[in-house]
């Protein structure tokens, strides 16, 4: 019977009872990880999640208060519209066609006095005097005469050069500002304050070269009040002279 109930009924084995507690200590341990790490992750995530609402809150600023991309893109919208309405009579204006001389000679001097180049000054001096005629020797001519010539001939081909370099300075700010306009049109948020420095920098410029034409205009002035005296001065010395003659013939 003993034996029977041994057969039917065997004991537990000691292996069986090893795993089921390695089974049991496993459970163990992932619950106390999860209990002890979940706390701390879920409390990290209510963490990251309230950090990701403070920079979304901020970026929000940033794009609808202190730099509204929608207000940015009208900006460089209209800055593009007014470009393509401008720039194209600017370019129109600049190209019109003044020149009249027919003759050789004249166009020449024309040509080279309207390129906008400060490169063909002594090119620029012999069309000049081939147009306006040389100085003539001093025996054809009195020497008062021929200092106020000379000094009128300078004076003309001076004030031409000038304005030579102002065409030149006029083509370079053109330019320029169509580079502010093409940068304005795609410029990034915060960057206005360089285009705008840009422009100011070029606009005093430009007035330096005003400045510098009115200093051209106003010598042309003082020497054309200059040659009328001179002109005054050789009409009274001839004046005395024709007294002196006068007085000769009738000694």
């Amino acid at each position: 019977m003993a034996l029977a109930f041994g057969l039917i009924g065997p004991p537990p084995a000691t292996a069986q009872i090893g795993a089921l507690a390695v089974i049991a200590a496993a459970t163990a341990v992932v619950n106390l990880i999860t209990l002890t790490i979940g706390a701390l992750l879920g409390a990290s995530i209510g963490l990251l999640n309230d950090i990701n609402g403070s920079l979304q809150s901020l970026v929000n600023l940033w794009e609808n208060i202190v730099y509204p991309v929608a207000l940015i893109n009208q900006a460089q919208l209209m800055v593009t519209q007014l470009v393509g309405q401008f720039r194209g009579l600017v370019t129109a204006i600049d190209n019109v066609n003044v020149r009249s001389a027919t003759l050789p000679n004249p166009i020449a001097l024309e040509a080279i006095m309207r390129n906008a180049s400060i490169a063909d000054f002594a090119q620029f001096d012999q069309v000049f005097r081939t147009t306006f005629q040389p100085l003539p020797p001093a025996a054809n001519i009195s020497p008062g005469d021929q200092q106020r010539v000379d000094m009128s001939d300078a004076l003309a081909m001076d004030t031409l050069k000038a304005i030579k370099a102002s065409d030149q300075v006029v083509q370079q700010t053109l330019q320029g500002a169509q580079m502010i306009e093409d940068q304005a049109a795609q410029a990034a948020p915060g960057s206005s304050a360089f285009l705008t420095g840009a422009g100011l920098a070029a606009a005093v410029e430009n007035q330096a070269m005003m400045q510098k034409l009115l200093a051209v205009e106003l010598r042309e002035e003082a020497a054309i009040l200059a040659h009328a005296n001179a002109i005054r001065k050789r009409q009274a010395d001839m004046a005395g002279q024709f007294r002196q003659d006068t007085t000769t013939l009738f000694k």
